[in-house]
């Protein structure tokens, strides 16, 4: 069996929640040993974040399945000297809190690179440690806002809505995994190692698509539209007679007539066909009236069968499908993203797998798989005797002192 991309790379990870917990997991699915550092007593907070069973986070399990953890109060002195140890046996360190954190306990990168000038030092928070907004605290809701997002999601007029899922924790996630990966890569064509930092604003901010360069260029901000784009026409979600929704994407003037053919809808065509701007400002100004004139098609299909319709003439459109549906999702299934898993106290659970595909290696889970996640500190022997080579009285002094803690802690 061939090795994985990031065999041999050891990360320290002191992040908590979902963010930069998110990026690590991706790390771990590559092949890198991920060690946490929790605080004693709780531990990483997503350990009591539900769904539970039998006291168990399957939060904290989905984000932390294969990664060791140890327990280490960062606040001692003897918990600092312990961390500096550490750091010199480390490729990367993460850790996502509050800009300036780190600082403050006397382990930011300058005195982390003291003892380890190779060191991959990523940060990720919510502002950065540059600007105005750095010193303040912020999580995924908060992201969005100030990021822009919340003020074009939800329906026209409406009020701002933020996405389901912790999209800004999960991109500014992903952004930290390809800068960490880019810091690899340097510093093995350089030698030296180097900080680096995610905001998750910035993240946000970074994929608004042409809302930037159109505020740019026309000083107009897009608001709010709910399913709409004025980039074509149909282009919404829209309600079949059996109660599902399907939403069509119809770019371009070729698929507006392809579509309004469909429906028979011949004069509409005529009316608004055309490939140039003035015909595609003209579909965009009376999107509604098409979309109206196309859900009342819609209606009399089952989801089915409007997609049969749809798919035959190359119109791009999908099911809106829920999580329910998707873990059986046939699709998802055949490409191993919906993996069949089990836990001692979980029972048999699906997660996601890795959305990326070596094809010529085998990366993330499968099924029948029985990864775990770790119990908070389980691994502090392990990890101060095989990596600072403490011996047993001497764990079990630091033990006694508060400075590390190994108990299995319950969530409730």
């Amino acid at each position: 069996m061939s090795t994985k991309p990031l065999e041999g790379i050891k990360v320290l990870d002191l992040s908590w929640v979902f963010s930069a917990p998110y990026s690590t997991l991706i790390l771990q699915d590559l092949g890198a040993e991920v060690v946490k550092v929790e605080r004693p007593g709780g531990g990483d907070r997503s350990r009591s974040l539900p769904p539970f069973n039998d006291a168990v986070s399957g939060y904290f399990y989905m984000l932390n399945r294969g990664k060791k953890s140890i327990s280490l109060d960062l606040k001692s002195e003897e918990g600092k000297q312990l961390f500096l140890e550490l750091a010199k046996q480390f490729d990367v360190i993460v850790e996502n809190f509050v800009a300036g954190t780190m600082e403050k306990l006397g382990l930011g990168y300058e005195e982390v690179k003291g003892v380890n000038p190779k060191i991959i030092y990523a940060s990720l928070n919510g502002f950065g440690s540059e600007g105005p907004y750095s010193h303040l605290p912020s999580i995924d809701g908060i992201a969005q806002a100030m990021g822009g997002l919340m003020s074009q999601n939800g329906l026209e007029g409406g009020q701002p809505l933020k996405t389901g899922p912790a999209v800004a924790d999960a991109l500014s996630g992903v952004y930290l995994t390809v800068g960490i990966l880019s810091a690899i890569i340097d510093r093995n064509n350089t030698g030296k190692g180097q900080r680096l930092e995610v905001s998750m604003m910035d993240s946000v901010f970074s994929v608004l698509e042409e809302s930037v360069i159109r505020a740019s260029m026309t000083g107009e901000s897009l608001s709010a539209r709910g399913n709409k784009d004025p980039l074509g026409a149909p282009w919404d979600a829209f309600q079949t007679k059996d109660g599902k929704w399907v939403i069509v994407c119809a770019s371009g003037g070729d698929r507006f007539a392809k579509a309004y053919n469909a429906i028979g809808r011949n004069d509409i065509v005529e009316e608004y066909k055309g490939e140039d701007l003035v015909a595609m400002k003209k579909r965009a100004d009376n999107l509604d009236y098409l979309n109206k004139n196309f859900a009342d098609w819609a209606i009399e299909k089952t989801a089915e069968e409007l997609l049969t319709v749809l798919n035959e003439l190359h119109i791009p459109a999908g099911a809106v499908k829920d999580v329910k549906e998707l873990i059986e999702d046939p699709h998802l299934k055949g490409r191993n993203m919906v993996v069949d898993v089990e836990h001692p106290a979980l029972g048999k659970v699906k997660l996601p797998n890795l959305p990326i595909k070596f094809f010529d290696k085998e990366i993330g889970l499968n099924n029948g798989d029985t990864p775990v996640e770790p119990q908070l500190g389980e691994h502090n022997s392990t990890v101060f005797h095989s990596m600072l080579g403490l011996k047993e009285e001497e764990i079990e002094k630091l033990k006694s002192t508060g400075v590390i803690f190994d108990n299995a802690i319950k969530s409730k």
